[in-house]
């Protein structure tokens, strides 16, 4: 298998944490932001993750880990099938503040160089508005994140360390990942236990790809 993805996506992030849960290998291919051919070339549209599978390519995250998954391991079919009553709502609410928090320090990580960084801004700061602005308004946006912390605490909130995880706890931990890049905010210790036992499950290594 072939992994076309960008390492701060959360949707190319559930999908490396599924692999890693699962154990199986895959070749990791880290697309400049800027790169719009490749995608539409594969798939047709600027969307990623990609599966590059032996006789087909997906790029939808939840359809990738229903074919990946197959044996229901990860209880993948019971929470892909209540996905968007019951997960995505809140995963689209708590997503709005970390993007906006975390996107300022993602363009600085090693995924970008200068021609990539500057795509993405471009494209960002048409819907969320200029970087500097974002960073000027943290206050309001860290307020809003530690409220969906506690607002949404019953979804994290158990102790992983004697029980297996689903692809719940996957699909949360991967939008809350991001966060670990804000050097302004930190976990609460029992959700950074809760991430941290899903990073062990899944084998997960935020920018391995980079730095080892």
């Amino acid at each position: 298998m072939k992994l076309y993805h960008y390492v701060h996506c959360p949707f190319c992030v559930r999908v490396r944490m599924v692999m890693g849960a699962l154990k199986l290998k895959y070749e990791s291919v880290v697309l400049p932001y800027d790169d719009e051919e490749t995608p539409i070339r594969l798939t047709r549209t600027k969307m990623l993750p990609i599966v590059e599978f032996e006789n087909v390519l997906l790029n939808e995250s939840l359809d990738i880990i229903a074919k990946l998954d197959k044996d229901e391991f990860l209880d993948s079919s019971r929470v892909i099938n209540s996905y968007h009553e019951d997960l995505e709502p809140i995963l689209n609410e708590i997503g709005s503040n970390v993007h906006s928090l975390a996107m300022p320090y993602w363009i600085w990580t090693p995924e970008f160089n200068d021609r990539s960084r500057s795509y993405f801004q471009r494209k960002k700061e048409k819907k969320r508005g200029p970087f500097n602005l974002l960073v000027q308004n943290q206050r309001k946006f860290l307020d809003g994140f530690n409220k969906d912390l506690e607002k949404y605490s019953n979804k994290f909130d158990k102790d992983l360390t004697n029980s297996k995880i689903d692809l719940s706890d996957i699909l949360i931990a991967a939008h809350l990942w991001g966060m670990y890049v804000v050097p302004e905010f930190q976990f609460p210790l029992k959700v950074h236990s809760y991430l941290q036992e899903v990073k062990r499950q899944t084998n997960f290594n935020y920018h391995k790809d980079f730095w080892i």
